[in-house]
Protein backbone atom coordinates (compact mmCIF):
# COMPACT_ATOMS: atom_id res chain seq x y z
CA UNK A 1 0.00 0.00 0.00
CA UNK A 2 1.50 3.49 -1.03
CA UNK A 3 1.81 6.19 1.46
CA UNK A 4 1.66 9.14 0.97
CA UNK A 5 3.46 12.33 1.96
CA UNK A 6 1.24 14.63 4.40
CA UNK A 7 1.79 18.37 3.64
CA UNK A 8 0.29 20.98 6.46
CA UNK A 9 0.16 24.56 5.74
CA UNK A 10 0.82 27.15 8.59
CA UNK A 11 -2.70 28.42 7.90
CA UNK A 12 -4.17 24.97 8.44
CA UNK A 13 -1.87 25.02 11.60
CA UNK A 14 -2.90 28.03 12.83
CA UNK A 15 -6.90 27.25 12.22
CA UNK A 16 -5.71 23.64 14.44
CA UNK A 17 -4.78 26.01 17.45
CA UNK A 18 -7.84 28.70 16.84
CA UNK A 19 -10.21 25.33 17.21
CA UNK A 20 -8.36 23.80 19.68
CA UNK A 21 -7.92 27.18 21.97
CA UNK A 22 -11.33 27.47 21.69
CA UNK A 23 -12.39 24.29 23.27
CA UNK A 24 -10.03 24.35 25.80
CA UNK A 25 -11.72 27.76 27.29
CA UNK A 26 -14.09 25.45 28.42
CA UNK A 27 -12.65 21.57 28.66
CA UNK A 28 -8.56 21.07 29.12
CA UNK A 29 -9.15 17.47 28.58
CA UNK A 30 -11.85 18.08 25.60
CA UNK A 31 -9.48 20.40 24.00
CA UNK A 32 -6.77 17.63 23.95
CA UNK A 33 -9.12 14.49 22.93
CA UNK A 34 -10.10 17.18 19.60
CA UNK A 35 -6.45 17.91 19.03
CA UNK A 36 -5.50 13.98 19.17
CA UNK A 37 -9.13 13.36 16.78
CA UNK A 38 -7.90 15.80 14.23
CA UNK A 39 -4.71 14.65 13.93
CA UNK A 40 -5.90 11.29 13.58
CA UNK A 41 -7.92 11.96 10.63
CA UNK A 42 -4.79 14.03 9.13
CA UNK A 43 -2.85 11.02 9.34
CA UNK A 44 -5.10 8.70 7.64
CA UNK A 45 -5.14 10.77 4.47
CA UNK A 46 -1.75 8.94 4.37
CA UNK A 47 -3.36 5.86 2.86
CA UNK A 48 -6.63 6.78 2.28
CA UNK A 49 -6.65 10.29 0.84
CA UNK A 50 -9.22 9.92 -1.77
CA UNK A 51 -12.04 8.59 0.98
CA UNK A 52 -13.69 12.06 1.27
CA UNK A 53 -15.15 13.72 -1.81
CA UNK A 54 -14.78 16.60 -3.48
CA UNK A 55 -16.05 19.87 -3.00
CA UNK A 56 -17.71 21.00 -6.54
CA UNK A 57 -16.06 24.35 -8.14
CA UNK A 58 -13.25 24.58 -5.51
CA UNK A 59 -10.00 24.48 -6.79
CA UNK A 60 -6.64 25.79 -6.15
CA UNK A 61 -4.32 25.80 -9.05
CA UNK A 62 -7.05 23.51 -10.88
CA UNK A 63 -7.08 20.93 -8.69
CA UNK A 64 -9.61 20.09 -6.73
CA UNK A 65 -10.20 20.27 -3.28
CA UNK A 66 -11.45 17.56 -0.65
CA UNK A 67 -13.77 17.94 2.37
CA UNK A 68 -13.17 15.58 5.29
CA UNK A 69 -15.24 15.74 8.33
CA UNK A 70 -14.05 15.45 11.41
CA UNK A 71 -16.00 15.31 15.21
CA UNK A 72 -19.10 14.21 14.37
CA UNK A 73 -18.87 16.64 11.25
CA UNK A 74 -18.39 19.98 13.45
CA UNK A 75 -14.61 20.58 11.68
CA UNK A 76 -13.78 20.54 8.03
CA UNK A 77 -10.64 19.32 6.97
CA UNK A 78 -9.27 20.97 3.19
CA UNK A 79 -6.95 19.59 1.19
CA UNK A 80 -5.98 18.72 -2.32
CA UNK A 81 -3.84 15.90 -3.36
CA UNK A 82 -0.84 15.95 -5.84
CA UNK A 83 0.83 13.38 -6.80
CA UNK A 84 2.10 11.25 -3.94
CA UNK A 85 1.36 14.62 -1.49
CA UNK A 86 -1.56 15.31 0.31
CA UNK A 87 -2.00 19.63 1.21
CA UNK A 88 -3.81 20.28 4.14
CA UNK A 89 -5.45 24.27 3.58
CA UNK A 90 -7.69 24.69 6.04
CA UNK A 91 -9.44 22.99 9.47
CA UNK A 92 -12.46 24.78 10.07
CA UNK A 93 -15.26 24.84 12.48
CA UNK A 94 -18.39 24.12 10.63
CA UNK A 95 -20.65 26.76 13.29
CA UNK A 96 -18.76 29.55 11.68
CA UNK A 97 -19.60 30.74 8.22
CA UNK A 98 -18.27 28.80 5.77
CA UNK A 99 -20.94 28.62 3.81
CA UNK A 100 -19.52 27.65 0.44
CA UNK A 101 -18.51 24.54 2.31
CA UNK A 102 -21.59 23.48 2.95
CA UNK A 103 -22.51 22.42 0.00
Amino acid sequence: MDKYKIVITQRAFSDLLECVLFVNAVSNEAAKKLHLEIMESIRSLETFPEAHPFIDGLTIANIKIRRMLVHNGRYFILYKIEKDIVTIYDILDSRKDNSILKL
